[in-house]
């Protein structure tokens, strides 16, 4: 399947708020190989800037971190599908994508040759 996916960025983490990444990378994927990746500033960009930038270039899927309702539907509205609530290196998160197993709340990470994901763990309760 042919798709664009983007990622807001921070460095080289999905950045933890979709509406203050200082970047956004697009990646093209045809037939499950990356065509092509670029990068946006997206510094100067409004959260109306940062939807309609998406939305006009076709993306079809967006990774990130915490995103509010308000845009989470902007771009459900659009046909634009969202994970939502993925942590750390966004290479990491890319690549499974690409194998199909990630799944919003995960947390991905790099450690020298390694990559690992593991679910994020909710808060422990506090004690009454």
């Amino acid at each position: 399947m042919d798709m664009k996916i983007a990622i807001p960025l921070f460095g080289d983490r999905v950045s933890p708020r979709f509406d203050v990444s200082p970047e956004i990378r697009l990646i093209v994927v045809e037939r499950g190989m990356v065509l092509r990746q670029e990068k946006l500033s997206a510094v100067n960009l409004t959260v109306p800037q940062r939807l309609e930038w998406i939305a006009s270039n076709g993306v079809h899927k967006v990774i990130c971190g915490g995103i509010d309702g308000f845009c989470r539907d902007q771009l459900g509205s659009r046909g634009i599908d969202v994970v939502q609530d993925v942590t750390g290196d966004a290479g990491v998160a890319f690549d499974l994508f690409m194998r199909g197993t990630l799944r919003p709340g995960f947390r991905c990470e790099r450690r020298g040759r390694r990559t690992f994901c593991s679910r994020k763990q909710a808060p422990a309760e506090r004690k009454a």
